[in-house]
């Protein structure tokens, strides 16, 4: 079932900039399914094959990406094939379940592989979740599935597949930026219940935040210091996500009034802000990849009740969609910020 979501233009929209947004001001919302299934191969980055193939609720629906999901999995199979060492066979009757995927950043967890956990949550305790094992070492992996009180975990040692007779598989979302609004209400209640109530985490209040991308290592701001001086005046706190765990930014984003910050898994956290509350996206102008600035921050915001400000930025060196360095007009910037900080 396919349901048309319709998204407003953001607050601060210029003429000049609306035809860029015009084409993508709704996209469609696929229903996502839980399946169960016998006799799977799944791969250490969450690739599932059957007998009739690759199970589409394992990968994103992107054509041009098709052959490349294909041929990863593919080279686990064979590589098990060659090397039978490699190959875990679970062939018990207990039930598994997949949830990860091969993009293993924050943000892709956080709005991907949660929400599939998520379709599940009441069924925990009969399923054992699958995980690679390093995944073991990453807090915001940990962090974000603690709230769950998972009991059952098997963690696949790296750079082997495991061969599973009882497979739950949730699907992934089709596309990256779509947004099931009901769920992603649901878990920013279900995250701030718990940092609240269900087990407190302590951390400073802080309502006007701007999320830096300095010790990220790319999607640099080439002025960071000029733009820093304007944050700074309007009395923003600066916010590096690398020195905090999950549940503490789980916890200072949950009391956030206006977030700023430039596109990327940072702006990951605006899950955990209040309805009503505001955020001003610093994208890039034009890339390689897209011939439009990224919906998927701005989609998110009205999935959950976020006034949305935007600001379309030049990149240099490399301007692809991943690496290039920003480079931010600080009179329009600092005329955004006042226009969010106004509402």
């Amino acid at each position: 079932m396919e349901k048309k979501v319709t998204v407003p233009y953001p607050l601060n929209i210029c003429d000049e900039d609306r035809d860029k947004y015009l084409p993508h001001l709704s996209y469609t919302l696929n229903e996502q399914r839980v399946k169960y299934l016998k006799n799977v191969f799944v791969t250490s980055s969450g690739f599932c094959m059957n007998n009739k193939g690759l199970i589409k609720e394992c990968h994103h629906n992107y054509p041009l990406q098709i052959n490349d999901y294909r041929n990863e999995a593919a080279k686990c199979y064979y590589d098990a094939v060659d090397n039978p060492e490699n190959l875990i066979v679970l062939d018990d009757d207990k039930t598994y379940l997949t949830i990860h995927h091969p993009w293993f950043n924050y943000y892709h967890w956080i709005c991907e592989s949660i929400f599939r956990l998520w379709m599940v949550r009441k069924k925990l305790d009969t399923l054992i979740l699958i995980l690679p094992e390093y995944y073991r070492d990453a807090d915001f992996i940990m962090g974000s599935i603690e709230p769950f009180n998972i009991k059952n975990i098997f963690f696949v040692p790296n750079g082997k597949s495991v061969l599973v007779k009882n497979l739950c598989l949730p699907q992934i979302k089709p596309e990256c930026d779509s947004y099931n609004g009901m769920h992603v209400r649901q878990i920013r209640r279900f995250y701030s219940q718990y940092v609240f109530t269900v087990k407190p985490v302590i951390t400073n209040r802080i309502e006007r935040l701007y999320v830096s991308r300095k010790l990220a290592g790319r999607r640099a701001i080439i002025n960071e210091d000029e733009i820093l001086t304007i944050i700074e005046k309007y009395n923003f706190d600066i916010f590096y996500p690398e020195r905090h765990s999950f549940l503490e930014q789980v916890a200072i984003f949950s009391q956030v009034k206006y977030l700023v910050g430039t596109h990327g898994s940072g702006l990951t956290n605006m899950l955990f802000m209040a309805l009503g509350t505001s955020l001003l996206e610093l994208h890039k102008n034009k890339t390689n990849e897209l011939d439009h600035p990224s919906p998927l921050f701005w989609y998110m915001a009205e999935a959950l009740g976020i006034k949305y400000y935007h600001q379309l930025c030049d990149t240099y060196g490399r301007e692809d969609y991943f690496e290039g360095d920003y480079m931010i007009d600080a009179k329009i910037f600092e005329r955004n910020l006042l226009s969010m900080l106004s509402d």
